[in-house]
């Protein structure tokens, strides 16, 4: 007897971000995901900006024993003043214990959330306020196994050129460098 779609691509929802409505379907999977997490959280976003929520989140995953790892574009952006911002966050990010990688070859478009290679969103946002509530994005959400295995062959794949931030190296950049993060910073909550 032949599956249904469903059956062989598993469980999936459609979740929109938009100004309108207020509301984030995709903040809410984000801040619902991250705590469901056991093992692993694989993040693939260009931007990264989080917020208060966020953080908590990803911090209290972290002290259950998750592992979290983000791939992050490097200095090939179209958006500096973003990734600033981003940035800023990145010695706190660490300090918990977050592996943070930044791809090298190009700018990165992809944005993806894998949870214990059980489930993935994917789509058209960011990991950023911008993308989560000023935006109208759209992500997909599958509870696939296999589907997670190759986001997350995809994300190993693209480890192999990216850098590895470490605390200790993160804390001696310059000074003009943490002052061009600070300031991008307070505009956080616009991009």
């Amino acid at each position: 007897e032949p599956k249904n779609d469903v059956d062989e691509v598993g469980h999936s929802l459609v979740l929109r971000s938009s100004p309108t409505g207020g509301g984030s379907d995709l903040k809410r999977l984000y801040l619902l995901g991250i705590p469901s997490a056991r093992r692993a959280i694989d993040i693939t976003s260009p931007y990264f900006v989080t917020d208060e929520s966020t953080t908590w989140a990803l911090q209290d995953a972290v002290s259950r024993g998750v592992k979290i790892r983000l791939l992050v574009e490097g200095d090939e952006t179209d958006a500096m003043p973003v990734k600033y911002a981003s940035r800023n966050a990145y010695e706190r990010l660490l300090s918990m214990g977050i592996e943070i990688y930044e791809y090298q070859p190009t700018m990165m478009h992809t944005k993806s959330l894998v949870v214990d290679g059980a489930w993935s969103m994917f789509g058209s946002a960011n990991f950023d306020n911008r993308s989560l509530e000023l935006n109208d994005e759209l992500n997909v959400a599958v509870s696939d196994r296999d589907l997670a295995r190759r986001f997350t062959d995809d994300f190993n794949e693209d480890l192999r050129v990216s850098s590895r931030l470490e605390l200790a190296q993160w804390r001696q950049r310059g000074w003009l460098e943490k002052a061009r993060e600070k300031f991008w910073s307070y505009f956080g909550e616009i991009f």
